[in-house]
């Protein structure tokens, strides 16, 4: 992703998903819910926030996902390229009302099973193949715990 933008269904109207990252939470049985709320604070709002970026973190505020030091950063591993300004723009570029599937993690586990097998196949199953068998086993799996699938 680092050299251009996702691909788009349609060239002129960017489209992306909200697809990894991480997240930090207080838990309703903490015994130390205060010191903990504290933490995620500082973590997500104060000076912590540069110290999550600078561990590899993805900025957890618009202040910082639109810096000039987020965005110039080059990455060896892209060959120099300032792979943030694609990222942070992607980030932009979420559709209003994307959400996670409420089946997210069982989908992720069998994408390989599916999607994957047009990486490792030799040729034998195409990406759209995949991603039509992952999309009909997702359906499957969603009807069978009881969610309505359209």
């Amino acid at each position: 992703m680092a050299g251009g933008p996702p691909p788009r269904w349609d060239a002129d109207t960017p489209a992306c998903a909200e697809n990894g990252g991480s997240s930090l939470a207080v838990m309703a049985a903490s015994d130390k819910q205060a010191l903990a709320y504290s933490f995620v604070e500082f973590c997500s709002a104060q000076d912590g926030i540069q110290i999550r970026i600078d561990g590899g973190a993805f900025p957890s505020t618009t202040a910082e996902l639109d810096s000039e030091e987020f965005l110039s950063k080059e990455f060896e591993y892209f060959g120099g390229q300032k792979a943030n300004e694609v990222l942070s723009q992607a980030a932009k570029d979420v559709l209003p009302g994307w959400t996670y599937l409420p089946f997210q993690v069982y989908a992720n586990s069998i994408f390989n099973d599916h999607v994957g097998k047009a990486y490792t196949t030799g040729g034998s199953t195409t990406i759209a193949e995949g991603l039509a068998s992952w999309q009909e086993a997702c359906i499957t799996y969603g009807n069978q715990q009881g969610f309505t699938v359209s």
